[in-house]
């Protein structure tokens, strides 16, 4: 089934998030294509190890998926801008989820790590750019004054699916095996693709809507690129100098995950009483980059003070604080993105936004590696946080193509 809505009213009062079903079908089906890409990551790896017994293979595979998505995003963005939503939404995540069940198959039949490969390259850049398209839709059944408060809602959406998707692989990796893990994966980008077809209809963009250059969206897009790609560094280091810190105090670099995953958490919480805040209040009324600026860097100050922080009690409550700025500047950096890019081009402009990320993650964490291992982890939670206070510094002293 699927609704067709040309828009919302233009002088109807809005109703409340909580009570709009097609807000709570989007962000159901929204959530359910997003939990594979935090789930993915664990399950090939886990999946590659078993089928080579070694994990350069596990970081071939899971590194294959993380840079084809990175890779095609804006181009699949693109593509959505000019299809009809969510009809290709849909089949998207469908031929996504087969790329998956085929890679559980040939694992599980002893297949060779280059046939591995083929499929997970081929499942990343089928589910590239959906992310965007999900965020494109909005506007077409919410008002501008609840956009802020649903980008916040789905900011605290990924917080929870950074805290869920690892975990959901682990469990079923353990209880049945890896191969299982990713078919379980598939089975919920499965799931995804049915629920976005009650979705309202979104009409493709014209092309000449769409007609403008690369180079000029990526212009008015220069202040969220470069504040994710501070996100997209810091996490990538993250992953890195978190089990380090472990390691240097004497601790299981496994509690590494659990701190993050605490991290997470906190931001899950402030991100809540931040998206539950009503468009009257004073701090809907601060511009966007402002609000973004300021929490990104709070973000990133706290953080910095873990790394003089010698008690290991005393850093891991330094990283939960950091956590409260996070998820809330995180938001605040998306709304941005549906400010600054045309409307026919959302999907695309979400697309380059979600790539920049990866590709600051995919370089973070070997840099990070190198740090660690040539320094201390110290090093590594400094890379982590100078990254987004350094983004933050470009982005307020930098007036070019400002609005």
């Amino acid at each position: 089934m699927q609704i067709t809505v040309a828009g919302p009213p233009v002088n109807a009062p809005a109703r409340p998030l909580r009570n709009n079903p097609i807000w709570l079908r989007w962000l159901a089906a929204a959530s359910l294509a997003r939990l594979p890409q935090t789930a993915l990551p664990v399950a090939l790896v886990l999946t590659a190890h078993q089928a080579t017994g070694s994990f350069v293979g596990s970081g071939l595979l899971s590194g294959a998926s993380a840079m084809t998505y990175a890779l095609c995003a804006p181009w699949r963005g693109r593509q959505m801008d000019r299809a009809l939503l969510p009809k290709a939404l849909g089949w998207s995540l469908l031929t996504a989820a087969a790329g998956l069940v085929a890679t559980s198959v040939a694992a599980a039949s002893g297949a060779p790590l280059w046939l591995l490969l083929v499929f997970v390259v081929l499942a990343a850049s089928a589910g590239a750019g959906v992310g965007g398209a999900y965020r494109s839709v909005l506007p077409h059944f919410l008002p501008s004054t609840q956009l802020a408060q649903a980008y916040a809602v789905d900011a605290v959406a990924v917080q929870v699916a950074w805290i869920g998707g690892p975990a959901l692989a682990a469990v079923v990796a353990a209880a049945v095996g890896p191969q299982a893990c990713v078919g379980v994966v598939a089975a919920v980008t499965a799931g995804g693709a049915l629920l976005s077809w009650t979705l309202p209809k979104r009409e493709p963009g014209s092309p000449t809507q769409q007609h403008s250059s690369a180079r000029a969206l990526l212009g008015s897009l220069w202040a969220p690129l470069v504040l994710n790609a501070g996100i997209g560094i810091n996490l990538g280091a993250l992953d890195v100098a978190l089990p380090a810190l472990m390691v240097d105090h004497g601790k299981a670099a496994t509690n590494g995950g659990l701190v993050l995953a605490g991290l997470f958490a906190a931001s899950a919480i402030s991100g809540s009483v931040y998206a539950a805040l009503p468009s009257t209040n004073p701090l809907r009324k601060v511009k966007t980059r402002t609000v973004a600026c300021v929490l990104i860097a709070a973000y990133g100050t706290v953080m910095a003070s873990t790394v003089a922080v010698p008690q290991l009690w005393l850093a891991v409550v330094f990283f939960l604080v950091a956590g409260l700025a996070f998820a809330p500047g995180d938001s605040a950096v998306i709304l941005l993105v549906s400010e600054q890019a045309p409307p026919a081009r959302l999907a695309e402009a979400f697309g380059y936004f979600s790539a920049i990320g990866y590709v600051g993650i995919a370089l973070a964490s070997p840099v990070a590696g190198w740090f660690v291992t040539r320094f201390d982890a110290g090093a590594g939670l400094l890379l982590a946080a100078l990254a987004p206070l350094v983004a933050v510094v470009v982005v307020m002293t930098t007036r070019v193509g400002q609005k």
